[in-house]
């Protein structure tokens, strides 16, 4: 086992594909992409999607930690998880 550090962009990519691929937390992406798009209507659905990724991460760390009534789960996944890795491949 050894320690890794991802890059910002690899750490990122990860965390949007854990939040993007978790049940609990779909509700939260839909009403950010329909945020983005309230107040982008000009611009295209590519543009939206690109400014969803940029900002997801910091809105619903924002939003969950806002709400007293999220769930622990929800709360975990908004934490920042630390940057660096364990890993066991050579």
């Amino acid at each position: 086992m050894h320690v890794i550090t991802p890059s910002l962009e690899e750490w990122k990519q990860t965390r949007l594909f854990i939040l993007n691929n978790t049940n609990e937390v779909l509700p939260y992406i839909v009403r950010h992409k329909a945020l983005v798009r309230e107040n982008n209507p000009k611009v295209t659905k590519n543009r939206v999607l690109k400014r969803h990724k940029m900002n997801f991460l910091n809105w619903f760390q924002d939003t969950i930690f806002g709400d007293h009534n999220a769930s622990e789960t929800l709360r975990k996944l908004a934490d920042r998880p630390k940057i660096n890795v364990k890993s066991w491949q050579g």
